[in-house]
C-alpha cells in the first residue's frame, strides 16, 4: 500500500491543525509564534545552525540568536551538532516540539514548543471578506468595557516595570503580556473589579497566588492572583519578582514554561503509575 499521512494530535492552532510530527511541522508552528516571541527572522538555511534570527529584549534592543530546529530536543545531538558546537560553530537555542533531552548543555536555551504554544492567543482563521473584522477586535483599546480599572493598572504597570530594568510588556486583545525579557512570565486581564494576573510559579507556592484549577488538570506551573484596589499592589508586586526569579531560573536549568508544562511531581506520579 501507498504510505498515509501520518500526523500529529489535534491542535487548531492559527491555521495549523494538527501537532507536529517531523522537524518541519516545528518550523512551520515556530513560524506562528514568532511576532509573540518577538523574534525577527534574518535567514533560515541549509547547514547549522537552520536559523539566524534578532530577538527583542526590550527598551530598543536586540540580540543574535542562532537556532536549530528539532523534532526533539535529544535529536540535537543525535544529528551530530555538538561535535559542530566543539568546533567553533554557534547555537544559542533549539526549537522542539518536545524537550526529552535532560543533558543539553546549560548554555542552550531549549523552546519545547508543545508546551509553549498555549500560552498565547489562537487566532480564527476567517474569509478574506472578514478581515476588517478582526483586525478591528485585535486592535480595540483594552480599557474600553471597564475604564475605572485604568487607574488602578497604570499604577500596578508603572510599580511592575521598576523591579527590573529588564522586564518590558506587549498588549493583545486578549490582555498585556510581560517578558522576562525573552519569555512571557505573567499577564494581565482587564475585569470589572480590577485586574486579574497569571504568573508562573513553577508549580511552587507564592504569597497571595492561587492554583488556575482545582485538579491541576492544567498550569500546574502556574497561578492566579487579584489587584482589586490599590492596597493589593503590594503583594502583587512582589509575587511578580518571585516569578521572574523563578522563569529566568527555569530557562537556565531548560525546564519546561509553558501552560501546560506538568511540575516534576505530577511526572513523578505519571511514572509511578
Amino acid at each position: 500500500m501507498k504510505r498515509k499521512n501520518i500526523v500529529g494530535k489535534l491542535i487548531n492552532f492559527r491555521g495549523l491543525v494538527y501537532a507536529p510530527a517531523e522537524e518541519n511541522g516545528v518550523i512551520f508552528l515556530f513560524s506562528k509564534l514568532t511576532n509573540d516571541l518577538n523574534l525577527y527572522i534574518e535567514t533560515i538555511r541549509k547547514g547549522f545552525p537552520d536559523c539566524i534570527a534578532k530577538r527583542y529584549i526590550g527598551h530598543d534592543r536586540w540580540e543574535e540568536v542562532l537556532i536549530e530546529f528539532e523534532y526533539k530536543s535529544s535529536d540535537f545531538k543525535r544529528h551530530g551538532h555538538l561535535e559542530s558546537m566543539a568546533k567553533g560553530q554557534g547555537c544559542d537555542m533549539i526549537v522542539c516540539w518536545e524537550h526529552d533531552w535532560a543533558d543539553c548543555p546549560k548554555d542552550i536555551e531549549v523552546l519545547e514548543l508543545k508546551s509553549e504554544y498555549q500560552r498565547y492567543p489562537n487566532f480564527e482563521i476567517k474569509s478574506p471578506d472578514k478581515a476588517d473584522k478582526v483586525n478591528e477586535a485585535i486592535n480595540h483599546d483594552l480599557f474600553d468595557k471597564y475604564p475605572a480599572t485604568k487607574k488602578l493598572f497604570d499604577t500596578f504597570h508603572e510599580k511592575v516595570l521598576k523591579t527590573d530594568t529588564e522586564v518590558w510588556a506587549k498588549s493583545h486583545k486578549a490582555g498585556i503580556y510581560y517578558y522576562s525579557p525573552v519569555r512571557v512570565f505573567f499577564s494581565v486581564s482587564i475585569q470589572r473589579q480590577g485586574i486579574r494576573v497569571t504568573l508562573f510559579t513553577n508549580g511552587e507556592t507564592v504569597k497571595g497566588v492561587q492554583a488556575v484549577t482545582d485538579d491541576g488538570s492544567y498550569a500546574q506551573k502556574w497561578g492566579r492572583l487579584h489587584i482589586k484596589t490599590t492596597a493589593d499592589i503590594p503583594t502583587g508586586v512582589a509575587a511578580i519578582k518571585e516569578s521572574l526569579k523563578r522563569i529566568r531560573r527555569a530557562i537556565d536549568n531548560h525546564e519546561s514554561t509553558g501552560w501546560y508544562a506538568e511540575t516534576n511531581a505530577a511526572n513523578d506520579e505519571s511514572v509511578d503509575e
